[in-house]
């Protein structure tokens, strides 16, 4: 609108300067019309222009704001997370993308293709760093061991304790109660849950797009990153930590006792899911977010209840080890 108020007022101006020269009578009273309606039209476009709601201001705003913008984002808080780290990036755009998640809309890509090198990154260094830290483990140990470093619920641990989730730049509505819950879960199982509370993926991706970052921001430095990622990481869980998830150690112990295990799936209709052992129930899980943390709650409560529910029955089936 500013355009079309500049080109009348142009308009205007050329018309006063024709209106100068000679011209016959008849001539005069066509431009002093014409100057009129264009006096009426300027002043219309003006009231218009003066009374107009900024309804978006996102798209009142020049590139001057715009850069200004980007550049925000590339400041303080950047800098923050810089310092958390321990790292100062070359290239600060990776940092800013490490930390987008791809609901945000803005100028910068997500985090996905980061969060993509940053998992092989991880899953690379703790094969390297096991496999020479215990040199008599055999493969499947070594694999249950990587995993647990790894998988969503360890890095969303390690997300929380260094305060990275504060810098997360996102526009997904529930993820902060999300994250409140995990919070308090987290409380309960100083190392891991193994299972029995919900984990974020935002907190793992953000994690290892970090990693990413570090990684492609150092020229593929796998030193550089662990130098900076290891003692984020803390505390690594080794041989004598590692935990066992209930469901797998729910089957071994009914195995060895000769025992027939059965989860009932009642997630339909009220969110949970029952355990019969020897077709008595031995316990329930209920979660309503996540299917498989009500399965996974049922096989802990399982275990923490057979002895009590199943009585000398339980311990008559006790087989020995052969």
């Amino acid at each position: 609108m500013v355009h079309v108020v500049n080109r009348l007022a142009s308009s205007l101006s050329g018309l006063h300067a024709h209106m100068s020269m000679p011209a016959m009578e008849g001539r005069q009273c066509e431009e002093d019309q014409q100057e009129e309606t264009l006096q009426i039209q300027l002043q219309n476009l003006q009231r218009q222009e003066e009374e107009k709601p900024i309804s978006n201001p996102v798209e009142a705003e020049d590139q001057d704001n715009k850069s200004f913008q980007k550049e925000e984002c590339l400041g303080r808080d950047l800098h923050e997370v810089e310092e958390i780290l321990g790292y100062n990036f070359e290239n600060k755009s990776l940092l800013e993308q490490a930390f987008t998640h791809s609901s945000f809309s803005g100028d910068c890509n997500s985090y996905e293709r980061l969060e993509y090198v940053g998992d092989a990154v991880l899953n690379l260094l703790f094969t390297k760093e096991h496999y020479f830290l215990y040199p008599d483990l055999p493969p499947g140990p070594l694999t249950r061991l990587r995993a647990a470093n790894v998988d969503t619920e360890k890095l969303a641990r390690t997300a929380i304790k260094h305060g990275l989730h504060r810098y997360l730049r996102h526009k997904k509505p529930l993820l902060m109660e999300q994250i409140q819950e995990f919070t308090v879960g987290i409380s309960q199982y100083p190392l891991h849950s193994n299972g029995l509370i919900d984990a974020p993926k935002a907190l793992a991706d953000i994690v290892e797009s970090s990693i990413g970052a570090v990684f492609i921001d150092s020229n593929s430095s796998m030193d550089t990153v662990w130098t900076v990622f290891k003692r984020l990481l803390e505390p690594i869980i080794n041989p004598t930590t590692i935990g066992r998830h209930p469901v797998t150690e729910l089957y071994e112990l009914c195995q060895k006792r000769n025992m027939k295990v059965k989860f009932v799936d009642l997630w339909k209709e009220v969110m949970a899911f029952e355990v019969l052992v020897n077709d008595r129930q031995v316990g329930r899980g209920e979660y309503s977010l996540k299917k498989e943390i009500a399965h996974n709650r049922a096989a802990k409560n399982a275990l923490e209840n057979m002895g009590r529910i199943l009585g000398d029955n339980y311990k008559d089936h006790i087989v020995e080890d052969r």
